[in-house]
């Protein structure tokens, strides 16, 4: 899919056997996908801050519309950092720390400034999470964050009023609101990258078409205003703006954003072309057929948003742990606090407690699962990879064989050359190859173009050709040094060649007076 290279076509130029199968799109399940008003066409993805998306469903992640993270993270750090500055870590002055009188003072106005402000997301989270009676990540980490902030406030009040030390936790609360908030801005930029995927598929399609009218004058409109059965001129090296049936003219069309191929697949009239493929060397009438979310390219997008938008088993299984783990460290804390009332005294008790509710903060749980699900996806979808369903990609690692229905699945997408074979000892390598690149000078077509390119790589010199002709269906014949040469497809040369060919490759057989002298293996890696 990221294959979205512009290739021109050679008419009558044709080395091996190629398969070019048509891709029947009508057989595709509309029916199935779920695109309720929506026309990414006029979606402009480039303007998404996917930092504030409302990520819906997100196993636990549905609270994320409440403002910004990274916003809220930038501007919490400066609070944060001067609370750390100015207050001990579990009654521990650390060798950076500055602590002064009342600077505990200090700390418990900052914290609150803190709380108010980078704990905001949390604890409407929370509300949320109550209000549907599933308390989760964001109840536990409002419990945690709450808990540790009531009870240092009360422990800096407690100083002044009796005199005696009671240990605050503001440097814990402290890190517990920056790590959180930072784990999730991060979350939030792996799932908007998802979005990038669907901006550069978005961004395959040209914004405007060229309308054949009926006095056969041609209108520019943008894609958006495209109907069915309008008829648009492609021209070369143009992308096609919507899927449709070519009514007239012959090019070839490079679909490797859809079929993984490289080489582009000749198209007549009657063929289907879809929206986002870059048209070769020739000029084409389409008659569209599809528009809008009806669309290949919108069908795709709107899978990435699928994927993006389900929860995978492991994160649905962390929403439920993070559950249960709410009233587990909430029955626990109360049995904390009933056995060290009994055995030592009310603050004794009250420590105790409070350190359970923050240690159950799940800061590994809250951020790992969903930020490694939805960075996977991500990726996948910026290197072609759509996950349809998370749960398929969990369940790959018990996967002991894959099946993949196309070659271009596996391969680079860029057609080259993998061997060269000699056949005549009056020749060497260099020598052969000098022949293959002169007699195919000129030509634009894919297979011509690799054959050149291997040769400026390996710094061999094309021989100059006196002439060179098109042999129609099969190759080319040119004259060179007083010799007459031809390259052909192996089916034209109607012989067995004693050599191992590459899976799928194409062959190209260099003949000088009716003999093989050399061929060419080209394909995808």
């Amino acid at each position: 899919m990221s294959n979205n290279k512009k290739h021109s076509s050679h008419s009558h130029h044709n080395h091996g056997d190629m398969d070019h199968s048509k891709m029947d799109h009508s057989q595709m399940d509309h029916s199935k996908m779920d695109h309720s008003q929506m026309d990414h066409s006029k979606m402009d993805h480039s303007k998404m801050n996917h930092s504030e998306m409302d990520h819906g469903a997100m196993g636990g992640h549905a609270h994320h519309h409440h403002g910004s993270f990274k916003e809220i993270f930038l501007k919490s750090l400066p609070l944060g950092i001067a609370i750390l500055l100015i207050t001990p870590m579990m009654d521990i002055q650390l060798p950076f720390q500055i602590i002064f009188p009342y600077a505990d003072v200090v700390a418990a106005v900052l914290a609150t400034i803190l709380y108010i402000y980078g704990g905001k997301p949390f604890y409407m989270g929370a509300k949320d999470e109550f209000n549907s009676k599933a308390p989760g990540m964001m109840s536990l980490i409002t419990l945690g964050i709450t808990v540790s902030y009531a009870y240092s406030v009360y422990a800096v009040a407690a100083r002044y009023v009796t005199g005696e030390h009671v240990m605050d936790f503001f440097f814990e609360f402290t890190t517990l609101i920056l790590i959180m908030l930072l784990g999730h801005w991060i979350e939030m930029k792996a799932l908007g990258e998802a979005g990038d995927a669907q901006k550069a598929l978005a961004e395959l399609v040209p914004k405007d078409a060229h309308v054949v009218l009926e006095d056969d004058s041609i209108e520019t409109r943008p894609v958006s205003e495209l109907q069915i059965g309008d008829v648009i001129r492609v021209q070369a090296g143009e992308n096609v703006p919507a899927d449709g049936i070519i009514i007239r003219g012959e090019s070839r069309v490079n679909e490797a954003l859809v079929t993984g191929e490289s080489k582009p697949i000749e198209k007549n009239p009657g063929d289907e072309v879809i929206g986002g493929s870059t048209n070769g060397g020739g000029v084409l009438y389409v008659e569209i057929k599809q528009t809008g979310d009806k669309s290949f390219i919108s069908q795709v997008q709107a899978l990435i948003s699928q994927a993006q938008g389900q929860s995978s088993r492991a994160e649905n299984l962390a929403q439920k742990v993070a559950g249960w783990l709410f009233y587990i460290a909430v029955i626990v804390a109360l049995i904390a606090l009933v056995i060290w009332m009994v055995i030592a005294d009310v603050p004794t008790a009250v420590i105790f407690t409070v350190t359970t509710l923050v240690i159950a903060c799940p800061h590994a749980l809250g951020l790992a699962i969903p930020l490694v699900t939805a960075r996977s996806t991500s990726l996948g979808a910026s290197r072609g990879l759509l996950v349809k369903d998370r749960d398929a990609l969990e369940l790959t690692t018990k996967a002991d064989v894959i099946v993949l229905d196309k070659t271009g699945t596996l391969t680079t997408g860029e057609f080259k050359v993998l061997d060269v074979e000699l056949f005549n000892d009056k020749y060497t390598k260099d020598e052969i190859v000098a022949l293959l690149s002169g007699i195919e000078g000129g030509s634009s077509h894919p297979i011509a173009q690799s054959i050149i390119s291997y040769a400026e790589q390996q710094g061999i010199r094309p021989v100059s050709f006196d002439s060179i002709d098109v042999i129609s269906g099969a190759g080319v014949e040119g004259q060179a040094n007083g010799h007459r040469y031809q390259l052909i497809s192996q089916k034209s040369y109607g012989r067995n060649l004693d050599m191992d060919i590459p899976k799928g490759a194409t062959l190209s057989v260099l003949v000088e007076n009716d003999q093989a002298i050399g061929a060419v293996a080209l394909g995808d890696e």
